[in-house]
Formats: C-alpha cells, sequence, structure tokens
C-alpha cells in the first residue's frame, strides 16, 4: 500500500507541475480566465494531495486516507482535464512553440514621454495560441497579455504596418491608454490598459465593418 501512495503521488505531483508550467508558460505569462480556474484548482489540490499522501503514508492500516487520496486525485484530475477541454479543445496541455508573428514597432507621445509598442501573436491559429503587448517607455519594456482572440480560429492577414493590428491611445491617466485592434485582426476589441499594473479591462466588442 505504501508504494502505491508514493507512486500516484508522484505521478500527480509532476503533472500537476507540469500542467501549471504550460499554461502559465512557466509563471511568466497572466492568466485568462479559463486558465485561472485551471491553475486555482490545481494549487488548492497539490498541497491537499501531500499532506493525505504523507498521513495515508503513515496510517497504512487505515485505508480510508488512501481511498480519500485516490477520490482527489482523481476528481480534480478529471475536473481540470475537463475545464481544459471545455476552453481550449484539447484534453491536456501542451508547451507552447516559438512560432510568434510581430505588428511592427509604433510609438506615440503622452506628455512629453515616448512610447513604443507592439503587438506579439504567439502560436496563432492553434489551441495555445497567445497574443502580447509590448510596450516600452523611459527604457523599461513590460510584456502585458491582451486577450485579442478568443478561438484558434480567429484570423489575421500580416500587419504592413503596426495599426494594422493595434492601436494605442492616450487617456486622462498618464499610466492607462485604450488599445483597439486594426482591421489585419479578424476580430474587433477595445481595451483599457494599465501600463504599470498591467490590468486590462475589455471595453467593448465592435461588429466587423
Amino acid at each position: 500500500m505504501k508504494k502505491l501512495i508514493v507512486i500516484i503521488t508522484l505521478i500527480y505531483t509532476v503533472a500537476a507541475v507540469a500542467a501549471l508550467g504550460f499554461i502559465s508558460n512557466w509563471f511568466r505569462d497572466q492568466l485568462t480566465l479559463g486558465e485561472s480556474v485551471i491553475v486555482t484548482t490545481l494549487v488548492l489540490c497539490l498541497p491537499t494531495v501531500l499532506i493525505l499522501a504523507v498521513i495515508a503514508y503513515w496510517n497504512e492500516h487505515n485505508q480510508w486516507f488512501t481511498l480519500i487520496l485516490v477520490v482527489v486525485i482523481l476528481g480534480s484530475s478529471g475536473y481540470v482535464i475537463k475545464t481544459h477541454h471545455d476552453a481550449y479543445g484539447v484534453w491536456l496541455p501542451s508547451p507552447t512553440s516559438a512560432d510568434v508573428e510581430t505588428s511592427g514597432t509604433a510609438t506615440f507621445n503622452v506628455n512629453g514621454q515616448n512610447i513604443s509598442y507592439r503587438l506579439e501573436l504567439h502560436n496563432p491559429g492553434t489551441v495555445a495560441h497567445r497574443e502580447f503587448l509590448i510596450v516600452t517607455r523611459g527604457g523599461q519594456e513590460r510584456r502585458i497579455r491582451l486577450p485579442v482572440f478568443d478561438d484558434a480560429r480567429s484570423g489575421y492577414v500580416n500587419a504592413k504596418t503596426p495599426s494594422d493590428w493595434i492601436v494605442l491611445q492616450p487617456t486622462a491617466d498618464t499610466n492607462v491608454v485604450q488599445a483597439e485592434t486594426g482591421r489585419f485582426l479578424f476580430v474587433r476589441k477595445s481595451f483599457r490598459v494599465n501600463l504599470r499594473t498591467g490590468e486590462v479591462t475589455a471595453l467593448a466588442m465592435k461588429s466587423q465593418n
């Protein structure tokens, strides 16, 4: 029984850590709602499983702890797999590739401060797609994830100029800009982006002309 406890706990721990890494791009990226649900489940269940495993290991005659351990592992694994499938159309997270396309760099001036920016599409056309707004001001570069594409079927045409993909406009707050998707992305969206905190708020989804 002890051997079974160790094996299933190790398998679950390795799988959970790998899933957390793949989903968050090894903890470098901001999370979408679907990803947050999965990450929260794993973060809560992983220490629970480890605690139950220790208790079950040292109470080998108390099979109830082992049963609870197995139930938690199977239940959380099933929930994570189904949630990932519902959100992305595939059952398991996978490593992201290095397929990146960029809009090219644009600049604008806010209160005498030059700000340069570009939009990067990572793994476009796949379930692992991610879109990032890269902003540089005062010599400091910040990567902010924008939920531009809702799914892998969203399309685009290669940008000839940065405004084909993304346009930033200043607001009354020097730390906040408004970002709007361009005509070469087949989605029409607008975001309020806080350049200091990285917070992104969807303002509206515009109809395509």
